[in-house]
């Protein structure tokens, strides 16, 4: 099974996603509770095109958003003894990905409006 992943997983990130629509069993074949692969890569084929995206500079993964979730958000937020609400926690999330992300200027000019 892990081979089989594997060679999935390869051949979708080469861009060979119809050769591995065509392999994938139809949903009739599938034993009951199994994801079904096959009908998830043909709705979403046109967002799976990963060598575009990896030309274009993408992250294909999710560990660069997990990673600035963790300095960004976690850092600030999860500091001992704070206790924040979902309102409070928003404008202090606001807060620190514009000023992680260099836009700091834009909270100022907000505030002296």
């Amino acid at each position: 099974m892990v081979i089989f992943a594997e060679s999935v997983m390869d051949k979708i990130d080469n861009g060979k996603v119809d050769e591995v629509i065509n392999e994938l069993p139809d949903v009739n074949e599938l034993p009951p509770g199994v994801p079904n692969l096959k009908k998830y890569l043909i709705n979403n084929r046109g967002r799976v095109n990963y060598p575009e995206y990896k030309e274009k500079g993408y992250h294909i993964g999710s560990g660069a958003v997990e990673s600035g979730h963790k300095s960004v958000i976690q850092q600030r937020l999860k500091q001992a003894g704070m206790r924040w609400n979902r309102s409070g926690g928003q404008y202090i999330a606001t807060l620190r990905a514009k000023s992680a992300s260099n836009q700091w200027d834009l909270v100022r000019e907000n505030i002296a409006a």
